[in-house]
């Protein structure tokens, strides 16, 4: 349930949770609740760290905040040393056979580490978060880090990467399969029941999904690296409840990661990352016999990890979509930014963003309200995200690029597709 963030391998040990933080109170005094097997793990008020951590010869240690230095132990081990300052967590990630990748953004030094094998992949990805911090600092303000990394890790479930102040994750999965599909969804599809679907294409499989899959997922490799980049902001400078409150830093990590996109691609790049990336999830969760539901609950309220991706990921932060529709661009960024500085270090509340954006739009507060309430807490989702259908998940698969559509697929092509959904999805 933790998606691999306690975990051992052969060459890669993730220690998420092993130092010690104290919980925040809620209004009673109470501590806040622990993880729920579902969604992140946990966040704190931000804590100064000074962390050594000595690891045997050959492996290195991946930590957040400003490496203090290496020095070689008398047996033969080495103690790497780590200050940050101001964290809300510090993950302990410790590699070997890894490669790095380094480059500067206003100040700041990224590096990119990955497993030697994929490096052209490592380097695409420190491309990537390099663009995102680059973006996200022009509109959101700086971030407090002279360092951030980005660390190939084993992800388990489902997860694409892992949010921490000044680090994250992104899934080996997502590194091996923009170069060969086949190594993404090995362990999650029946192979020959995707060689049935395959040959019930007929003459247009040469354009089906597993032709269009690696372009797919570059493109969400691209996506998830600015989603983890957003949480840098949400929650890691504004902090939230990521157990009680999960649609509030993860449904703008969401739709900043959809922004990034449009400033970096154009807009028609993000209408349809919006579509691939927020609408189909929630139409394959659908398909799949999945209920439309409340998406502000939290973590442990989730039936499981399919439900809560379609709600949290998929149709929450379509609120921020609607809302800036409502109240323009120049509103809706000041609001963001303003939401940004007033929260900063601080923690923040489920109608705060709102609260923002009405104070940029003041003629819309009880619209804005109810957009909150719209999609945040109600079931609205097939009358928002239109009914599920077929053409949506072929585009979720990368075949709409291709000119396939549902209404040329025969009965048994899209009885296998609906058979093969739940696979795809790692249910």
């Amino acid at each position: 349930g933790d998606h691999g963030a306690f975990s051992i391998t052969e060459d890669f040990v993730s220690l998420v949770g092993v130092v010690p933080q104290v919980p925040p109170l809620d209004d009673k005094g109470q501590p806040w609740a622990g993880p729920q097997g579902i969604g992140d793990l946990a966040l704190y008020a931000p804590a100064h760290v000074l962390a050594s951590i000595t690891v045997p010869s050959g492996w290195v240690v991946h930590a957040t905040g400003a490496a203090m230095g290496e020095v070689p132990e008398r047996d033969g081990r080495v103690r790497y040393a780590f200050a940050a300052g101001a964290v809300r967590d510090f993950p302990i990630l410790v590699s070997k056979g890894y490669a790095v990748s380094t480059a500067t953004v206003n100040g700041v030094t990224v590096e990119s580490h990955y497993a030697a094998r994929n490096q052209d992949v490592g380097e695409r990805v420190l491309k990537y978060a390099t663009s995102a911090l680059a973006e996200f600092e022009k509109r959101l303000g700086p971030l407090p880090y002279t360092h951030f990394r980005v660390v190939e890790a084993p992800l388990s479930g489902g997860a694409g990467g892992m949010e921490f102040p000044g680090l994250i994750t992104v899934a080996t999965s997502l590194y091996r399969g923009v170069v060969d599909p086949l190594e993404m969804v090995a362990g999650h599809v029946d192979l020959e029941q995707l060689k049935e679907v395959m040959e019930a294409l007929g003459p247009l499989g040469a354009g089906a999904p597993m032709a269009q899959m690696g372009e797919t997922l570059e493109r969400t490799l691209e996506f998830t690296v600015a989603h983890e980049v957003a949480h840098q902001y949400f929650a890691g400078l504004v902090g939230s409840d990521p157990i009680n409150a999960p649609v509030v830093d993860e449904s703008l990590a969401q739709y900043a990661a959809l922004l990034y996109i449009e400033w970096k691609h154009g807009k028609k790049a993000a209408e349809s990352m919006r579509k691939e990336a927020l609408v189909a999830p929630y139409h394959m969760y659908r398909m799949s016999g999945g209920e439309d539901a409340r998406a502000d609950r939290p973590t442990g309220a989730f039936d499981g990890e399919m439900e809560y991706g379609a709600l949290v990921y998929g149709k929450a932060p379509l609120l921020h979509h609607a809302s800036r529709k409502l109240v323009g661009d120049a509103a809706f960024f000041q609001g963001l930014r303003s939401y940004v500085d007033t929260y900063r270090f601080k923690w923040t509340c489920k109608e705060c963003f709102t609260k923002e954006l009405a104070k940029a739009s003041p003629g819309n507060g009880k619209a804005l309200e109810r957009l909150r309430v719209r999609w945040w807490q109600e079931a609205r989702g097939d009358d928002d995200l239109g009914l599920p259908n077929l053409d949506s998940v072929m585009d979720r698969l990368g075949a709409g690029s291709s000119g396939l559509d549902a209404e040329a697929l025969d009965a048994q092509a899209k009885e296998l597709l609906e058979q093969l959904l739940p696979s795809l999805l790692g249910q």
